[in-house]
């Protein structure tokens, strides 16, 4: 019978992975809560920002963090 030898590399790459995976879903769930509940965006750029965020999932969320913001409520 041969031994099976496993080392803790592919341990250390699931728990990386896992780690990054977590940290782009707080994001995306934190950029959408934020898109939801920002009082400086109109109703029209809300729903917008909803859309693009749920669409292009972490993408989205990228987007949204890097888009220019206003210093005036839009209402």
């Amino acid at each position: 019978m041969e031994e099976v030898q496993v080392s803790g590399a592919p341990i250390i790459v699931v728990l990386i992975f896992g780690l990054i995976g977590l940290v782009g879903v707080g994001l995306w769930l934190w950029s959408l809560i934020h898109c939801i509940q920002n009082r400086y965006l109109t109703d029209s750029n809300r729903m917008i920002g909803v859309i693009l965020i749920c669409v292009l999932s972490l993408l989205g969320s990228l987007v949204y963090l890097f888009l220019p913001r206003e210093s005036e409520p839009q209402r």
